[in-house]
């Protein structure tokens, strides 16, 4: 895949970056991280550097919560696989004892009809 150059703007600063990301998301990010950082400098008496290790911290934790609730999600559908399979077992013996059984119900409706 190839890499797209896309130049960002943060906090007035210009930054180029090489990704493989569509442009579009690149520059929607940087964008959301200019917005955060302007919004705690306005709030409050924060240096940039305080502001942007606010925010990153932030980030992460959005980001170690989601990778947690993916990981839960993983799980739940390996649960869910487990028990489809064993219900389809489950189907599937249930339809050869009908089967058993229906041949049972002929052969004992043959020898009444015989005797």
């Amino acid at each position: 895949m190839a890499a797209n150059r896309v130049v960002v703007l943060i906090n007035g600063v210009r930054y180029p970056i090489r990704t493989v990301e569509e442009p579009g998301y690149v520059s929607a990010l940087a964008e959301e991280m200019d917005n955060a950082l302007h919004n705690l400098i306005s709030k409050g008496a924060l240096s940039l550097n305080e502001a942007l290790v606010l925010i990153s911290l932030e980030y992460l934790d959005s980001y170690k919560k989601s990778d947690r609730n993916l990981d839960n999600m993983r799980s739940q559908l390996a649960e869910y696989m487990e028990d489809a399979a064993s219900a389809r077992q489950e189907l599937n013996d249930a339809k050869k004892e009908i089967e058993r059984l229906k041949r049972k119900l002929e052969e004992n409706g043959k020898r009444k009809t015989t005797a």
